[in-house]
């Protein structure tokens, strides 16, 4: 059944959307499959123009009325597929799945999403790349996964929505005294609010440094024994995701120079998304679970689950903004710029761990991939002086492999290849063995 509610731009998706001028490149989200057999062109061609009718063909319009929120409306893809005929082998399939991911998709442009497939190993390797500001991670899997087209996008008369424009203004303007007077009688009793609000007012937004050149994040791809790493986690007194975040914050301690008593920060994203027919782009925040810096970290893993189970428990209290949504949007350029909420840029790690990839995912273009994969790029690369992040790391599970990917700034993680080292290192510290997700075949990479 069609989905015909229009779906607004939130905070979020804008801040995504304008991420190439405030922070000098763009954030990309690319899912990857490995299959070991063949998918046709005829197949990647049918799932093209299925995904072509799902919402990941759409586009942000301006609306008719002041003070409503942009909407998201239909669109067609002008990006082609891409069947590359070169069969991958070795650090090439790597240099592929970069290249597909630095090919252009400007916000604004008819460029919507890239669709990419090249032979690899006697089967395929095939690639999706997406802006963020389009859609999150989730919402990527929703459109791969359904069936429906069109789902949860608003329909467009040639005279575009005037009356649901007035509609959104005039609801915006009711939440934001209803949501503001509210939250104002919170702020009376929570000074450290109070004084970050304050900050965030009287410094306002310095101009962005011209900084240096933008770094491209080394990658690196593993698959890890499912049951294994869930043994390691309980060993340890923790749980899959526990173990995550801990890897990623031992990848800071150990390659980010800082200094030794500094915290690190990772970013923990958090699902909003309400089922599948949830169309917002991107129904997620992204919290800084604090943890102590230091040297590298390999025993228990308490402190960490403990720690990362209070901060999902207060996930209603987060926000993409540091005053009401509502308020948020009705705000001039100047003010509501000052008023965003610290993102996963200005974290030191992201660990964004996606769960069980769901079967609608896995099975495209008529196979069922033996793994899946997912990562999230800044293209064409991370200016170091306008943004804290360092690495990024997602965690999937396809069957009885955890899939991960990590990727770093090349000035403290190196290329790819020493970024491998580091990971696989890591891994084995906690007695877990890598197998490298593509490039030569079979490679375990163990500690020593």
């Amino acid at each position: 059944m069609r989905d015909t509610r229009t779906w607004r731009l939130n905070p979020t998706d804008e801040m995504l959307y304008a991420a190439a001028g405030a922070l000098g490149s763009s954030r990309v989200i690319q899912v990857l499959w490995r299959f070991p057999e063949p998918v046709s062109t005829a197949a990647l061609e049918a799932e093209w123009h299925r995904l072509d009718r799902s919402r990941l063909s759409r586009r942000a319009d301006g609306p008719a009325v002041p003070g409503a929120r942009r909407r998201w409306v239909p669109a067609n893809n002008e990006e082609p597929l891409f069947a590359d005929r070169r069969p991958l082998t070795g650090q090439g399939a790597m240099a592929w799945i970069d290249a597909q991911v630095r090919v252009p998709l400007p916000a604004g442009s008819d460029a919507l999403w890239r669709l990419a497939a090249a032979p690899y190993q006697g089967g395929s390797l095939l690639s999706l790349t997406v802006p963020h500001f389009r859609c999150d991670g989730l919402g990527a899997f929703e459109a791969i996964a359904s069936r429906s087209s069109v789902s949860g996008i608003g329909r467009r008369s040639a005279g575009g929505d005037l009356g649901g424009d007035l509609a959104d203004a005039l609801g915006q303007a009711a939440r934001a005294v209803t949501g503001s007077a509210r939250w104002a009688a919170r702020l009376l009793v929570r000074p450290p609010e109070r004084a970050r609000l304050a900050a965030a007012l009287r410094g306002g937004r310095a101009p962005a440094p011209a900084g240096s050149a933008p770094r491209f994040f080394s990658s690196a791809i593993f698959d890890v024994d499912a049951a294994l790493w869930e043994e390691r986690a309980r060993a340890h007194g923790g749980t899959v995701n526990s173990l995550f975040v801990e890897i990623a914050a031992n990848l800071v301690r150990t390659a980010v120079p800082r200094e030794r008593t500094a915290a690190v920060d990772v970013g923990v994203p958090m699902s909003l998304r309400r089922g599948a027919a949830d169309g917002r782009a991107n129904a997620l925040v992204v919290v800084p679970l604090t943890l102590p810096g230091g040297a590298r970290r390999d025993g228990g893993l308490h402190g960490t689950r403990r720690a990362t189970k209070d901060l999902l428990r207060q996930s209603g209290a987060h926000s993409s903004t540091l005053v009401p949504e509502p308020l948020w949007h009705l705000l001039p350029a100047r003010y509501a710029d000052r008023l965003k909420a610290p993102g996963a840029q200005q974290t030191d790690v992201v660990a964004s761990n996606f769960g069980q990839v769901p079967d609608a995912v896995a099975r495209f273009a008529g196979r069922t991939a033996d793994s899946v994969a997912l990562r999230t790029m800044n293209v064409p690369g991370l200016v170091p002086e306008r943004a804290r992040l360092r690495a990024s790391l997602c965690l999937l599970r396809t069957g009885g492999r955890m899939t991960v990917t990590a990727t770093g700034i090349p000035d403290h993680f190196g290329d790819g290849p020493s970024l491998h080292r580091l990971v696989a290192e890591e891994f084995a510290a906690w007695g877990l063995t890598a197998h490298q997700w593509c490039g030569a075949p079979g490679t375990d990479l163990k500690e020593g």
